[in-house]
């Protein structure tokens, strides 16, 4: 053997830095999204010792750390129901798919699956079973999986026949920036008379039960409104047409706007209501609590675990606790207080993970499965 031929055996087999592919795709578009953006912001606090490949629109430019590579891909992820960019992959030693509707497409992998909600509120027999197919194919090529709860973590083991031990909780991180800009909001802008509600217009929302229940409070008939934000542009023709002339007058709907937009909401209402039959975390009462905002939840899913006992709570199906519950929120002692408001925003975000610590606790999940990729397969 020549002295060439050592070089270059030596050379191979020196460890390389692992690539690893963020799925940024879904930046700025629903929880993903914020889910996202709370991730990249963390591992920007402490830029990791990997080449991280950053894959999304143009915005996440300007989260990006030095040393990390951007690799532009500005399509809609959910287009072709995930699948447009199967061929678009960048090459890496391990992506981190950060939304169940991912590409099918076989590739070293940990996913993020947020909740299995669809298998229980699907249209029917043959949307359940192709929904269920989807993300079984979804766990089976990932050699991890990443969720948000602890009630999610046992409904994916169940749903999909996963090990649990394959499935890792990694709970959302609180954002004190968010908290302070709403702070600040708060003491500039006039209250209004608001129950909020923040999220999508699906039927395990319970919205229609909502609509109702909040006809009976008081603090409707004291000139509360109820403003219902989120939702597609279909959903809120249809959700307007099927309201009666008396909802109308209590009841607004509004798209989604920025997240300038959100915390102005978030600033100015009354308290936040999250009504769900079911949920996998529930970022907008989540966020609400980071924020100092009173919260009145149902107790669907993981709900419970996630607001952690600070918030107005009632059976999702109980009508008359829901009324009740949403007069005890709307009449809180902190409801219109900025100073108390921000007292409960300290003590919640004080028990929530920071983004560093969310940001550490992603990546210590990636190297397990970077190392020992046959057992997490």
């Amino acid at each position: 053997m020549v002295e060439g031929d050592v070089l270059v055996i030596l050379l191979t087999q020196m460890p390389t830095t692992p690539r690893i592919l963020l799925d940024c795709r879904w930046l700025n578009s629903g929880g993903a999204g914020r889910v996202t953006e709370l991730l990249l912001r963390g591992l920007a606090l402490s830029p990791p010792d990997a080449r991280w490949i950053l894959w999304g629109p143009p915005s996440v430019q300007a989260l990006a750390w030095r040393g990390a590579e951007v690799v532009l891909e500005p399509h809609d992820p959910r287009m072709l129901n995930g699948q447009r960019a199967w061929f678009a992959i960048p090459d890496c030693e391990l992506a981190l798919f950060m939304h169940q509707q991912r590409p099918q497409r076989r590739v070293p992998s940990v996913t993020m699956i947020y909740d299995t909600i669809p298998l229980r509120f699907a249209s029917g027999t043959l949307e359940r079973a192709v929904k269920r197919r989807f993300l079984q194919r979804v766990a089976t090529i990932s050699r991890h999986i990443v969720t948000t709860s602890e009630y999610s973590k046992k409904c994916i083991a169940t749903d999909l026949g996963v090990s649990a031990s394959k499935v890792s909780v990694a709970v959302c991180p609180g954002d004190p920036l968010m908290a302070q800009r709403v702070a600040e909001l708060r003491r500039t802008l006039e209250p209004q008379p608001v129950a909020l509600y923040l999220g999508l217009f699906l039927p395990h929302k319970n919205l229609e039960m909502l609509i109702e229940a909040f006809a009976r409070t008081a603090f409707c008939a004291e000139g509360g409104r109820l403003r219902l934000t989120g939702g597609s542009r279909a959903e809120h023709s249809d959700l307007t047409s099927r309201l009666t002339e008396a909802q109308r007058r209590y009841v607004e709907i509004r798209p989604f706007g920025s997240q300038s937009d959100l915390e102005t909401l978030l600033a100015t209402c009354r308290f936040l209501v999250q009504p769900s039959l079911e949920e996998g975390f529930g970022l907008p009462a989540w966020e609400a609590l980071c924020c100092g905002v009173p919260v009145c939840a149902s107790d669907g899913g993981s709900l419970p675990e996630v607001t952690r006992g600070y918030a107005n709570q009632f059976p999702a199906r109980s009508f008359d606790r829901m009324v009740e519950a949403l007069d005890a929120c709307a009449y809180r002692d902190q409801a219109n207080t900025p100073e108390v408001a921000e007292v409960a925003s300290r003590r919640f975000l004080e028990q929530a993970p920071s983004i560093e610590e969310f940001a550490a606790r992603i990546q210590g999940i990636l190297r397990t499965a970077l190392e020992s990729p046959e057992r997490a397969a």
